[in-house]
């Protein structure tokens, strides 16, 4: 029964999608972490059914990329959002890490914030777009759950920047080889179903996820001394818009040779 807790608790704290209330207990918080990809099986089969229905009504792109930006925001509530934009006003202070920390813990929402969230949905719209427009959107209903399985495993592998907080209570004492199981056959799945829907142009997607994800922790390290929970979902953003972006490349390039 703990497996059923860990998911509803899961979805109960990534997502917006009702749940069943249920108990709050130590067994279940230590597998919470290995079923945040599920959320994304939900995000990617909301946009893959747009998409369908896109297609068979001959919708635009305009429309189809519009809904399709929102359509994850909807169903996680902008949990991973507002990671993306409290960690943006963080790495725009250039302060030390206590003060960078702070300054992510701060309700309010800063300049840089709003600046960097703007950029970020209209790139989004636009590979969305792009992507409709010249039909390589095929399987992008797949990099919800890749983003979230990068996003558990940087989570798992990296020190806390703090030690309270939710991210801090799922990952310090999570049950590593009973997460490790579920994490691993969800990546498989979804990476799987990533190559075969989307192959051969859709492999630029990880490949620009690899130096992305270096990246990404060699920052965290220097700046924050660590993962946050903000900081998990800036990662997780970051990893989707690699992933579009990755494959309107994979598809240019493809088409030029």
């Amino acid at each position: 029964m703990r497996w059923v807790r860990a998911i509803i608790l899961a979805f109960s704290t990534y997502s917006r999608i009702p749940m069943p209330q249920t108990k709050w207990d130590d067994d279940a918080l230590k597998l919470v972490i290995a079923f945040l990809p599920l959320v994304g099986v939900v995000a990617g089969g909301a946009v893959w059914g747009w998409q369908v229905l896109c297609r068979a009504l001959e919708f635009s792109a305009v429309l189809f990329a519009s809904v399709a930006v929102a359509l994850p925001i909807f169903i996680t509530g902008g949990i991973h959002m507002d990671g993306f934009c409290d960690t943006s006003d963080a790495l725009a202070s250039y302060q030390e890490k206590g003060r960078s920390l702070e300054i992510m813990k701060d309700p309010h929402v800063g300049a840089f914030a709003l600046i960097r969230l703007g950029i970020y949905l209209l790139v989004n719209f636009a590979l969305l777009y792009e992507l409709f427009a010249r039909g390589y959107d095929t399987g992008i209903g797949f990099l919800y759950v890749l983003s979230r399985c990068f996003a558990a495993e940087s989570a798992m592998t990296m020190p806390n920047a703090r030690k309270d907080g939710m991210l801090a209570e799922f990952t310090e004492h999570a049950d590593r080889p009973k997460v490790g199981v579920p994490l691993a056959l969800l990546a498989a799945f979804a990476t799987a179903g990533w190559i075969v829907v989307t192959f051969p142009h859709g492999l630029a997607g990880p490949l620009l996820c690899l130096p992305v994800t270096l990246w990404y922790r060699g920052m965290t390290r220097k700046r924050f001394g660590g993962v946050t929970g903000d900081t998990t979902g800036y990662f997780l953003q970051m990893i989707e818009l690699t992933l579009l972006a990755g494959l309107l490349i994979g598809g240019v390039v493809l088409k030029w040779l």
